[in-house]
């Protein structure tokens, strides 16, 4: 039976519709082959050291858990979600793993399984909704801007991406 180990919070407002997880020591949009274009046609995807995570609006807070595991979770999603992205192989050389959105504050953690080789699953929910309030309030001001959003948009759009370690990192 898997054991959830940690799993972290934040919310926040997705610049360029961005959200990305890597090492603490990864170069941040290193992209050589083009993952965040990837990403904006299939919700997710990663370079093998960058998760990028492309969500439905860069206007309202956004709620990302990220849960580490000590085994695979074997997550299947509720009825009613977007459903699962991945998987995915990521690289955390130093153990200590980052999730950020570009010029916002980052939030780091420490794996408590240490460096190595992940796999991270996307889980998503309220994204369709997301989307049609994006659609029908094209004139919505940004979260940070002075006038309120209504309650009613605030953070519907989440994502729980779920870590767990699968190996050593290759010694290239």
């Amino acid at each position: 039976m898997p054991t959830l180990l940690s799993e972290h919070h934040a919310q926040l407002v997705p610049a360029y519709r961005t959200i990305t997880l890597r090492d603490a020591d990864s170069d941040s949009g290193h992209d050589p082959h083009d993952a965040l274009g990837r990403a904006h046609q299939t919700i997710a995807a990663c370079t093998g050291h960058e998760l990028y995570i492309v969500c439905a609006h860069d206007l309202l807070p956004v709620t990302v858990k990220a849960r580490h595991w000590d085994t695979d979770p074997a997550i299947t999603p509720p009825d009613n979600a977007a459903g699962l992205v991945g998987p995915f192989g990521i690289d955390f050389p130093t153990g200590v793993a980052v999730l950020s959105s570009p010029t916002a504050e980052a939030t780091d953690f420490t794996l408590a399984t240490g460096p190595g080789t992940y796999t991270a699953t996307l889980e998503c929910q309220g994204r369709t909704h997301a989307e049609e309030l994006h659609r029908g309030h094209a004139s919505i001001t940004h979260a940070s801007d002075s006038s309120p959003c209504s309650p009613d948009l605030r953070s519907i759009e989440a994502y729980t991406i779920h870590l767990w370690r699968t190996g050593e990192l290759d010694d290239d």
